[in-house]
């Protein structure tokens, strides 16, 4: 099965069920389907055939997902970028993936154009300009193509499921983003595991206020509600108002929100006057969510929440379903009904076996199996061989498995912490921190430092504009949860932590930013 057929397949038992809903305008499926074979249709015109990379620098869209879907049916490789990215790193990834065609959103004409500038391999740009006459010299309008292009109804191409289907770039946390090469039966595999774990049913209204750039928004939410039937509906520019005006007036039945945005609704002054009671289901993933947090949501929205972990080369891995999130908010759950997880051991010293597990709550790094595991990185062979052995993915994630079989994160093995010859693990420090009163939100890093190597930075988000450091380090020495040398030397407050787009803590940034001559 690829991604395509999946489309047409749903579109033939749905065709009058409301398909996709965006901003004042609404699609059945199969008026969708018609939209979708236009552009299609006008892509291959301009001569895109199976294999060839179209990237679509969109914001969260009607656009957006009709490109996708549109790159689906001609077998084509869909490359979606952030649309937060500059024109230099925009250039960066069009060069590293050989992109033929850049589809651009309407707010960023400007940035397409120096791309222009930099980059003569793109053979045509298209603009999702609201009307055609803001469409720069030379370059092609959306809207137009997929209204005004006759489709010709051809023999669809049907590429096997081992075939590309996206070149998903990473976010980039630790370095420079890689393009994870994403086959049909990957996107396929992810998307009947996500139907499965949440009980996703046509009926369903999903609201997507997450970026369908990541495979959290697109592979692990849109195509699963696609899938059965379901109803899209897609925000836009994301507010916390909106969301909520939303989730009101169109009933919305399922929402998928990274935890800065969960913060952000809760924290509205607007959000006890809407009536979100149609929602029977929240999902979250991409960073820490406290207890506290978990609780009010639980109380106040939806008691309903799953909170997942997954990446873009393994979606959807873990899963703490709503029975267990209560209970143990700090752990990630257990692994889905496709994925086989291990913890092994850590040492960057030598290749570690998958079979070399070891024991219940001992930290070591993730490992994962199964159908959702990515073919490996794009012109990256060496740097695919090393992360992707028999089989088995090498996340780079710190993870302890309990007796009971949850497992909890303790943060990239890139971000431990070694101060004075001892192991700091920055997940326990910030778990602390949560439960401290006042503290909205925490990241913990390590800082060079002449003597210990590395001192224990906290960088936090007041909920209290009058939590002192003082107060926040007696919590930490008053507490009989961390070792004295693990506590916080160095405590600063910000107005926001620095994240991409999937809601993860940009440690490097933080690091580079504080570290001692910075």
């Amino acid at each position: 099965m690829d991604i395509g057929s999946l489309f047409e397949q749903t579109v033939e038992r749905y065709p009058q069920h409301t398909a996709l809903v965006y901003e004042d305008r609404r699609w059945t499926y199969s008026e969708w389907h018609q939209r979708v074979r236009r552009f299609a249709q006008a892509l291959a015109d301009l001569g895109v055939r199976t294999g060839d990379r179209v990237a679509f620098y969109v914001s969260t869209s009607e656009s957006s997902v009709t490109s996708y879907f549109a790159l689906q049916l001609l077998g084509a490789v869909a490359v979606p970028v952030n649309f937060r990215l500059s024109a230099g790193e925009v250039a960066e990834i069009l060069h590293d993936s050989g992109t033929r065609i850049l589809i651009y959103g309407r707010y960023l004409a400007e940035n397409a154009l120096k791309v222009q500038e930099r980059l003569h391999g793109v053979h045509d740009f298209i603009s999702c300009a609201t009307d055609s006459a803001a469409v720069p010299p030379g370059h092609l309008h959306f809207d137009t193509l997929a209204e005004q292009t006759r489709d010709r109804s051809e023999p669809r191409f049907l590429p096997s499921d081992q075939q590309l289907s996206a070149l998903v770039y990473t976010s980039g946390t630790t370095g420079r983003p890689k393009g994870v090469m994403h086959t049909h039966a990957n996107d396929v595999a992810i998307a009947m595991n996500c139907v499965m774990e949440y009980g996703l049913k046509h009926t369903d209204i999903a609201l997507h206020i997450a970026p369908l750039y990541h495979v959290g928004g697109m592979q692990a939410f849109f195509i699963p509600h696609l899938m059965v039937g379901g109803t899209n509906v897609v925000l836009g520019r994301y507010s916390a108002a909106r969301t909520l005006e939303t989730l009101q007036q169109e009933r919305i039945t399922t929402l998928f929100a990274v935890p800065t945005q969960i913060q952000e609704l809760l924290l509205d002054e607007r959000f006890k006057r809407f009536d979100v009671t149609s929602l029977r289901m929240i999902t979250t993933g991409g960073a820490a969510i406290s207890a506290a947090t978990m609780q009010r949501l639980h109380r106040e929205f939806c008691q309903n929440i799953y909170n997942g972990y997954g990446m873009t080369e393994a979606s959807l891995t873990l899963l703490l379903h709503p029975r267990d999130a209560l209970h143990r908010p700090g752990s990630c759950g257990k692994p889905t009904l496709i994925s086989s997880c291990r913890v092994v051991s850590n040492d960057p010293q030598r290749d570690v076996p998958p079979t070399e597990s070891v024991a219940a709550d001992e930290i070591g790094e993730l490992v994962v199996r199964g159908p959702q595991v990515a073919a490996g990185y794009w012109n990256k062979p060496a740097q695919t061989a090393r992360k992707i052995r028999s089989g088995w993915l090498y996340t780079g994630d710190l993870f302890c498995k309990d007796a009971e079989g949850f497992y909890h994160f303790h943060g990239r093995a890139d971000d431990l912490i070694v101060s004075g010859g001892e192991n700091i693990y920055p997940r326990e420090v910030e778990e602390l921190l949560y439960r401290c009163p006042g503290v909205q939100e925490a990241a913990v890093v390590g800082l060079p430092d002449p003597a210990w190597g590395m001192i224990v930075a906290a960088f936090i988000v007041r909920s209290d504009p009058g939590l002192s450091a003082e107060v926040v380090d007696l919590h930490c020495r008053n507490s009989d949860d961390l070792a004295a040398f693990k506590r916080p030397r160095r405590i600063v407050f910000l107005d926001a932590l620095p994240v991409n787009p999937s809601g993860k803590v940009l440690r490097r940034v933080l690091v580079a930013k504080y570290s001692a001559g910075a």
